[in-house]
């Protein structure tokens, strides 16, 4: 007996051990139910036979030939597990003659079986729903990046031809005008880079960029066709994420084709401070001024090239105007 326990012991450790470790081990559940089985057979050896009459199957053995019949139903896939059962059961039948116990093993068998198989049921059901549900993510993502690329050139759009096709609609700029061919060159210039190189901006999307740089390309960027601005410049260097700064020069750019076109003043302040981890930037200037609620819905200069810009981006802008009173375009970001 003492041999039987120490052996036991053994393979119980280095079962234990190698359960730890990832991967399926067939042979290690099948050598496991060949221990039991030996174990079973010599079950007349191991244990007295007044021991055996009076343990009623809850002697040592009895729980260890339990325990193989469990194991293999968890490790080893049908119907393998339920032969190793009806082998365990078998060998102790033999080994310590027909008895309530050997009939309570295969019992023990069937249910554990059936446990395992509604386990991995729900296990295929939970693994289906899981992978329907990335799958779902994943295609909202996809939508979403495209919808975001279609309002990021819906956008550039707004600010390059359709505003060149408005100036000439509204005889801001004429047919026979100079500045028509050198706007329009212009436009063309930056459809034709953004066609050259679209992964570009998602590339450094991230990467950290000088806001005051940004903001001052944007005010010294010359609007062709408008009339020319003194623009008063107060913003300390500040460094944010390049998409970031790339949606606040922009918008910054759109308040000023605004106030250089519907103004009437040729005079505007565009300021910045930092906040917190992020920055809010301010044009200003003191000219005619409007209502932003009268502004019809079609009209996208505000709704899409300024608000929509640094929706985008997680930030926030606001206008205050009134008639007569000039008017503020706030740009906000924090992380």
């Amino acid at each position: 007996m003492a041999v039987a326990v120490v052996g036991l012991l053994v393979w119980s450790g280095l079962f234990t051990v190698v359960m730890f470790r990832p991967g399926p081990y067939p042979w290690l559940c099948a050598g496991d139910t060949a221990v039991v089985v030996v174990l079973c057979l010599a079950h007349g050896r191991l244990v007295p036979a007044e021991v055996l009459e009076a343990s009623a199957g809850s002697g040592w053995i009895d729980m260890v030939a339990g325990t193989g019949v469990f194991i293999a139903q968890f490790t080893l896939r049908q119907p393998w597990a339920m032969a190793a059962a009806l082998a365990i059961a078998a060998a102790h039948a033999m080994g310590a003659g027909v008895r309530e116990a050997s009939v309570v093993l295969v019992l023990q068998g069937l249910l554990a079986a059936v446990v395992a198989v509604l386990l991995r049921h729900g296990a295929r059901r939970a693994d289906l729903a899981l992978s329907e549900e990335a799958s779902a993510r994943a295609s909202a993502r996809a939508r979403s990046a495209v919808r975001t690329d279609e309002l990021d050139q819906q956008r550039l759009l707004h600010d390059t031809v359709l505003a060149t096709l408005t100036m000439v609609g509204t005889g801001s700029i004429t047919r026979d005008s100079a500045a028509l061919p050198e706007r329009a060159a212009a436009d063309l210039a930056v459809i034709e880079a953004l066609r050259a190189h679209p992964g570009v901006a998602r590339d450094v999307a991230h990467d950290p960029a000088p806001l005051d740089v940004g903001l001052r390309t944007a005010v010294l960027t010359r609007r062709v066709g408008l009339p020319s601005l003194d623009i008063e410049f107060d913003v300390p260097p500040l460094d944010l994420p390049h998409q970031v700064v790339e949606a606040l020069s922009q918008g910054i750019a759109e308040a000023l084709a605004n106030v250089a076109q519907h103004a009437n003043t040729r005079a505007a302040r565009v300021s910045g401070r930092r906040l917190g981890q992020g920055a809010t930037v301010e044009v200003r200037d003191s000219g005619a001024g409007f209502d932003p609620a009268a502004v019809p819905p079609h009209r996208r200069g505000l709704r899409e090239s300024v608000y929509g810009r640094m929706r985008a981006v997680g930030g926030s802008a606001r206008v205050v105007s009134s008639v007569g009173a000039g008017t503020r375009v706030v740009l906000r970001w924090e992380p």
